[in-house]
This record gives C-alpha cells, sequence and structure tokens, in this order.
C-alpha cells in the first residue's frame, strides 16, 4: 500500500480520482490499463504490477523527474541499456528518443508484460539475461514480487538464470553505441556498474542507478573521473531538487536514484543543480 509521503506526492485529489479509477479497471473490469509517457509512446500496465498503479497514479513519474531529465539526454544516434526493464516502463520511455534499446530482464513473470511494450515501439530487444560482475549462470530469487526479483537473497521462488556482464554484451555487438545505461537490479546495482569499466572506458555513458550511495560507489566514480548528482526530497515540503552528492553525506537524505555523470556532461548537471538550488531556496 502507498505511503502517505507518496499520496502527498501525488496530490490527494490526485491520488483518489486516479487510484479508484485504476482500482475500477483492475478488480471490477479485470483488466490492463494504458499510459501515455511523455515521450508520446503508451504503455500497457498490466494489472497485477504495483508497479504499474504507481506509473499510472503518478502520471510516469515513478522517479521524481528522473526520468524527464534522463531523456534530456538522449540522442538519436545512439543506444540505451536498460538493465532491470521489468515491464518496460524505462524502455517504452526511452524508445522514441534513442536508436535501438536492449531492455534486460531474467524474471519469467515479467515478459509477458514486457513483450507486450516492446511490440508497441519498433526498437526494442529483449534481453532475457540478469546482469552482474561476472559471466555465468546464478540463482534468481523472486522476491515475492515481480518488481523486487534480485539475485541478491531477498527471498521468494527461485530459479537458474544467465548472466551476463554488461562489457561481454557490449563486446558481443559491434556497432552499438551506448549513450544511456538505466540500472534497477533490486540491490545488486554496484556488482553490475563493475562489469561494465570498459563499457565506461569507451562509451562515456550516462548512468542512472537505484546503487546505494556509499563509499565504495563515490570510489568507483572516482575512478572514472565521474561525477554522482541525485533528486533529493525535503520530507516535510515534499519540495524536490538536484544536487551533487560527495561523500561523506547527509544521512537524512532522501533520493531514489543516481546519476552517474562522466565528464562530458558535468558542466550541464552543475548548471542544472545551481537552478535547482535557487528555486528551492
Amino acid at each position: 500500500m502507498f505511503s502517505w509521503d507518496f499520496i502527498r506526492q501525488v496530490g490527494l485529489l490526485a491520488w483518489v480520482v486516479r487510484y479508484s479509477s485504476l482500482q475500477f479497471r483492475k478488480r471490477i473490469l479485470r483488466t490492463d490499463s494504458y499510459q501515455r509517457l511523455p515521450t508520446g509512446i503508451r504503455i500497457q500496465l498490466p494489472r497485477q504490477s504495483m508497479t504499474s498503479t504507481e506509473i499510472y497514479v503518478t502520471k510516469a513519474d515513478i522517479d521524481w523527474g528522473a526520468e524527464k531529465l534522463f531523456t534530456q539526454f538522449a540522442d538519436k544516434s545512439r543506444d540505451f541499456l536498460d538493465v532491470g526493464s521489468h515491464i518496460g516502463y524505462y524502455a517504452a520511455y526511452l524508445s522514441p528518443r534513442v536508436r535501438r534499446v536492449y531492455a534486460f530482464e531474467p524474471n519469467q513473470s515479467n515478459i509477458a508484460g514486457l513483450s507486450k511494450n516492446a511490440a508497441l515501439a519498433s526498437n526494442i530487444e529483449i534481453i532475457q539475461k540478469a546482469v552482474s560482475s561476472k559471466d555465468g549462470i546464478a540463482e534468481f530469487f523472486s522476491g515475492g514480487d515481480s518488481s523486487k526479483g534480485s539475485l541478491n537473497h531477498v527471498g521468494g521462488s527461485r530459479e537458474k538464470v544467465d548472466v551476463t556482464t554488461i562489457d561481454t554484451f557490449v563486446a558481443e555487438h559491434p556497432g552499438i553505441d551506448v549513450g544511456l545505461v538505466k540500472i534497477d537490479i533490486e540491490g545488486h546495482d554496484f556488482a553490475a556498474l563493475l562489469g561494465m569499466e570498459a563499457t565506461v572506458a569507451g562509451y562515456q555513458p550516462l548512468i542512472l542507478t537505484e546503487c546505494e550511495f556509499s563509499e565504495d560507489l563515490s570510489a568507483l566514480c572516482g575512478r572514472w573521473k565521474y561525477r554522482i548528482f541525485a533528486f533529493v526530497r525535503n520530507r516535510e515540503t515534499q519540495r524536490t531538487h538536484r544536487q551533487e552528492m560527495c561523500f561523506p553525506h547527509d544521512r537524512n537524505l532522501w533520493y531514489k536514484m543516481l546519476f552517474l555523470v562522466p565528464p562530458q556532461l558535468q558542466p550541464a548537471f552543475h548548471a542544472l543543480s545551481v537552478r535547482d538550488d535557487h528555486i528551492a531556496a
């Protein structure tokens, strides 16, 4: 169930109207819903998915504006790796703005929904593999929910899945040009980052990740000459602004996704953060 913080984010009236409308379709009509994304494409929202509910209720703003900012740096001549694609929310969102989307999803319970959304675009390729720091075969845990599956031991049923690194995948695809990478794999994000050293060196992609901000992540980005930014939210006012993250950091900061920013994009991110700091003040 949604928290009061989430309801405040959406707005009480908007939450009641959209949540009630969705629940009527899900529980009474027993049908899936659709949502038009800001980039113009329509996405199908499976009624069994909690993430689908969040997408619908927020009007495709589940990550506090990270989607919109990420899309601003898309390039029609470059490719997007969506690691942990789930039902294809980010894959569909970015598909009109990039050359090709590679959607990584090992959880069989998500493949039907992801396939339907890939079919609504012309440039999404589904990769039924997990992503980590090493290639091979590993146990994948369902987590008890279609959005919680992970190579980490998160409980639920388990199955053997093929595992690749981003570096291996990129090396196997001549002509690929990685401009954007999104990683959201339920606590296994840092391992996936460790498996993309060559990709970072060769392509300098902008990375959006749910990875926990830590000393290890800070050190890794320092070695890459990347900087870390995030949307940070004030729990009292619900106001959100972008800022650069530095270690050690304020443990009270409330954030969802981190932007790992290559050198060529850092001036643009810094300018945006300064502007937002002035607005927030």
